[in-house]
């Protein structure tokens, strides 16, 4: 297994309609984290482009991708492109 950073980039217009869906969105990757699958999760504050970071814990960057291929968000079309990288721990670590 290795750890992935999906960056997330949210349609800019549609904060309002997040909104509603935000509950189910966070419930779903909790339930991921639960499972050890998700490891870290949060958005970026004050960005022009808004956004999130997601570690997840996967053979490969598409089951890394796959493993949120169920978030309410992406589903809903509020998540306009995904960006996944291997991400090698240098200092510091993720339990």
């Amino acid at each position: 297994m290795a750890l992935f950073a999906i960056e997330y980039f949210y349609d800019s217009t549609a904060a309002e309609k997040m909104d509603e869906v935000r509950p189910d969105h966070r419930a779903h990757l909790r339930d991921l984290h639960s499972q050890g699958i998700v490891k870290l999760v949060g958005s970026w504050v004050n960005d022009s482009q808004p956004g999130a970071l997601i570690a997840v814990e996967a053979e490969s960057g598409e089951d890394a991708l796959a493993a949120l291929a169920k978030d309410p968000f992406f589903l809903a079309g509020f998540i306009t492109s995904r960006k996944v990288h291997q991400w090698n721990v240098i200092i510091g670590e993720i339990a």
